[in-house]
């Protein structure tokens, strides 16, 4: 009767140890730990990729603009170009684009970009802003602001963008601007410390 208790035992150990008797302990093993920077990269990658398949198709459906220098012309393209984009994104939001993970990793970066700046960098990077005008999705970039580069330093800590697309970095928020509709995509906001007169 001990004998075969014992053997009872031993095979219920065997069999746990297999994995067989135990689907928890191998359904755990087979997943990888999740790189959340990874995780979060691909995710605004996809978003991304997202509104370039919505801009391609609009786009399309415009007249191009042939070599000219006629700056009336590639004006109005950009305006038709803008136009139509912030129309079929009507619903969209600040952060639709960057989401909540990647906006966490992106104030991460600009935060210890800021740290390493001098006084006179931190000033340059708060442009004053003409009275009652905000930057929102679906804008124009306003033509009365610079556009300032963001430094090549901080530029190669940022997500890789299509050439479509930049970063613009003015007055505390982190822009997602399209080059050629002039657009502003998404915003990010108080990705800088508050500014002190």
């Amino acid at each position: 009767m001990v004998r075969t208790g014992l053997v009872l035992m031993f095979s219920s150990m065997c069999i746990s140890l297999t994995g067989v008797a135990s689907p928890s302990i191998a359904a755990g093993a087979q997943q990888p730990p999740v790189n959340h920077l990874a995780q979060s990269m691909a995710d605004f990658k996809k978003r991304v990729d997202g509104y370039l398949e919505l801009r391609r198709g609009i786009a399309g459906k415009l007249p191009e603009v042939k070599e000219t220098g006629d700056p009336s012309k590639i004006s109005a393209r950009e305006k038709a170009l803008g136009t139509a984009i912030a129309m079929a994104r009507a619903s969209a939001k600040a952060g639709d684009i960057f989401g909540v993970e990647m906006s966490h990793h992106l104030k991460r970066i600009l935060a210890e970009d800021w740290k390493a700046r001098t006084p006179a960098d931190r000033k340059a990077l708060f442009a004053e802003l003409p009275p009652g005008l905000q930057l929102k999705v679906n804008q124009p970039y306003p033509t009365a602001l610079p556009l300032v580069t963001v430094p090549t330093k901080l530029l190669t800590q940022l997500p890789t963008l299509p050439e479509e697309l930049e970063y613009r970095l003015v007055d505390g928020r982190l822009l997602l601007r399209d080059r050629d509709a002039n657009l502003i995509v998404d915003v990010l906001a108080d990705v800088l410390p508050k500014r002190t007169k």
